[in-house]
């Protein structure tokens, strides 16, 4: 990230916390799909959606990214490519794309279990936007579903 000059971001809402991700991580945004539970699934795991056509697993971002704040019925998905199938990320809210120079980013306060997918903060307007790394978080997501069996999806 950062390598060649500013980052373009998709910034996103889950409960009352905003968090970026690199836009060209994001392979499209799609509308809150309908979810097909699935037995014995990973917590982070909310089921599978079908978007065009292929059926995804989707995640929870409250898991993945380790949040305390209620589950409630996604508003979007982010989807993103990893190992070459297509994974979702139920979120609250999407926003437009911003554009992020290196020197803006401030280091994380603290520590959580989402240590090494935020990358750090950044302040847009009065709002703190946790930049992710889109690589870890894609780990996080494929490594549950492989610790449940459901690696096939």
């Amino acid at each position: 990230m950062f390598r060649d000059g500013p980052e373009r971001l998709l910034v996103f809402r889950v409960g009352v916390e905003r968090f970026g991700v690199a836009l060209a991580a994001v392979r499209e945004v799609v509308d809150s799909p309908q979810v097909q539970p699935l037995p014995d699934a990973a917590s982070s795991l909310l089921g599978v959606a079908t978007v065009r056509g292929e059926l995804i697993p989707l995640y929870d971002a409250r898991a993945v990214l380790d949040l305390e704040t209620a589950r409630v019925a996604p508003g979007a998905a982010l989807v993103f490519v990893a190992d070459g199938r297509r994974v979702a990320l139920a979120i609250d809210d999407v926003f437009d794309p911003v554009l992020v120079e290196e020197h803006e980013l401030r280091p994380m306060p603290g520590t959580g279990a989402a240590d090494g997918i935020i990358l750090g903060l950044i302040r847009r307007g009065g709002d703190l936007v946790a930049l992710l790394d889109d690589t870890a978080l894609l780990d996080t997501m494929l490594a549950a579903a492989g610790a449940t069996g459901n690696d096939a999806i």
